[in-house]
């Protein structure tokens, strides 16, 4: 970006082309984990190295900011890619590892721009740069607020007023609206302007209701759709959304009676709800996703389409109403996670329960015919995320059911809140097996698969629900199923849900088998 200063070195450890040479080489053959904390130390050592001249710093962290990206692009797949097995380790210090980067990228820039603003030796190098330098720092929020949604933890508070400091600097300065390529060789142009609105209209987006993988596709098409978005100092039409450029809150829909100030921005997706509505009906009508709609990687149509009519609904005008009546309810449960111990409890084989249960008390807080919603004091539900299987057991039960997180948020505490759509009350353990020995390529195990029969799809119905592993159903292969000291051939009918933990599936019972 800048010509390397050739005297007064600062005890910056990259301060020079042969460090900055070595340094490559020796993230070369890391992990992507370590090297990516490698470079978070070094943006770090930015804020605190003697002699440093701006024009240096900046320099650095262009640097960094070339090597972090790829390393950050390779673990964001990782962490929402449903294919990615890692285990509960590796997910807090792959997230920790992106966030910190995120973080130390941000405040890198930052670091840069305060300089130019308190009039640094040597800071009015920077001065050609300074839209750039801006519409990077606000990318480093993306990441910030993206990863935080991600691992549906509380928003720092400080995201917010960077966010608010770098568009009131890029107003002040007059260069929120020109346009600019924020990185060498990136496809397309940005302004200022346009980065602060993709930043702020994610957390708007209802992303507590999103599996980790919506939210990467939500952000990707906020990103391309981002040149629509509005902003004005007073609502209008397409701007129903309200942000404060000197506070620390997050931005959120106007009020019934809103507050307005010097520093009040009301903002909205304008003429972007109807690209998505035209995105839709693309969809509907070809199957295949819009040769215009580029998400840089290959999602299914289907989930795309489903991210794209969340979208739509919540960048409407109004919120989109429940479809069922709540009722208040405050009640303890017993919940339990992950498929085996969930299978374990529903299925009423509590003798092959772990030793060591996961299981922890939840408050119910409302409820309704379909679900209900819970309050989970910190630190219980860190492991939460949307689609997570859970068994629950009600204070008065003996019974455990099934249910799927369908929303997950958390407050300044750390507390969650979270919605639970119920799939059933009870159930029973049963064994499927494929129904022929000549089955090709079947993940079945040769001595069968431990399943639950739910009591909504019962044997006397004539169909059987299933709550299964992963990749169990086939809709081209039918199964036997071992229940109540009797065989039942099965049929496959479809799929109810499917997730990277479980499936549910429905099944046409044909026979009983002898």
């Amino acid at each position: 970006m800048l010509r390397w200063i050739k005297s007064g070195k600062s005890d910056h450890p990259l301060d020079s082309k042969d460090a900055a040479h070595r340094l490559l080489e020796q993230l070369a053959g890391k992990d992507a984990v370590p090297a990516l904390e490698q470079v978070s130390a070094y943006l770090d050592a930015v804020k605190t190295a003697d002699n440093l001249k701006p024009a240096a710093a900046l320099e650095i962290v262009d640097l960094l900011d070339r090597t972090g990206r790829p390393l950050q692009r390779r673990l964001n797949q990782d962490y929402v890619s449903e294919g990615a097995r890692l285990t509960k380790f590796q997910k807090v210090r792959l997230w920790s590892a992106v966030y910190n980067y995120w973080a130390q990228l941000t405040e890198g820039y930052r670091f840069c721009l305060a300089k130019y603003e308190v009039g640094a030796v040597g800071a009015a190098a920077l001065k050609p740069y300074l839209p750039r330098i801006t519409c990077r720092a606000m990318r480093g929020c993306v990441g910030r607020i993206k990863w935080t949604l991600l691992h549906y933890a509380p928003m720092d508070p400080q995201v917010w007023h960077d966010l608010g400091s770098l568009y009131l600097l890029s107003e002040s300065l007059q260069f929120s609206r020109s346009t600019l390529r924020v990185y060498r060789g990136a496809q397309g142009e940005s302004t200022a302007e346009r980065e602060f609105l993709r930043a702020l209209m994610l957390p708007v987006s209802g992303p507590d209701g999103l599996f980790p993988i919506q939210i990467e596709i939500a952000e990707r098409i906020i990103a391309q759709v981002a040149a629509a978005f509005q902003i004005a100092p007073r609502p209008a039409p397409g701007i129903h959304f309200i942000f404060e450029l000197s506070g620390d809150r997050a931005p959120a829909r106007l009020p019934a009676t809103p507050q307005f100030s010097s520093r009040t921005r009301c903002f909205g997706p304008g003429a972007a709800s109807a690209q998505l509505e035209n995105m839709l009906k693309f969809i509907e009508q070809h199957e295949l996703l819009p040769p215009d709609l580029q998400l840089g990687g290959n999602y299914d149509p289907g989930l795309v389409q489903a991210t794209l009519s969340h979208l739509v609904r919540y960048w409407a005008r109004m919120l989109p109403e429940r479809k069922e009546r709540r009722r208040r309810q405050l009640e303890r449960v017993t919940v339990v996670h992950e498929y085996e111990e969930v299978v374990a409890n529903v299925g009423g084989l509590f003798l092959e329960s772990p030793f060591v249960s996961n299981d922890e008390e939840w408050v119910i807080e409302n409820e309704s015919d379909g679900g209900f919603g819970a309050y989970v004091a910190y630190p219980n539900g860190s492991w939460l995320r949307v689609g997570n299987l859970v068994g629950i057991r009600r204070e008065d039960g003996v019974s455990w059911g099934a249910g799927i997180v369908r929303r997950v948020s958390a407050d300044e505490k750390g507390d969650r809140h979270v919605g639970i759509q119920m799939l059933a009350k009870g159930g029973a353990a049963v064994t499927v097996m494929a129904a022929s020995a000549n089955t090709k390529q079947t993940n079945l195990s040769p001595e069968g698969e431990l399943c639950v029969l739910l009591p909504s799809g019962t044997v006397s119905s004539g169909e059987a629900m299933l709550l299964m592993r992963a990749n169990l159903f086939s809709p081209s292969r039918s199964l036997v199923m071992r229940a109540y000291d009797r065989q039942y051939l099965l049929f496959p009918l479809g799929q109810v849900e499917k997730n990277a933990e479980f499936d549910v599936a429905r099944y046409r019972i044909l026979q009983q088998v002898s």
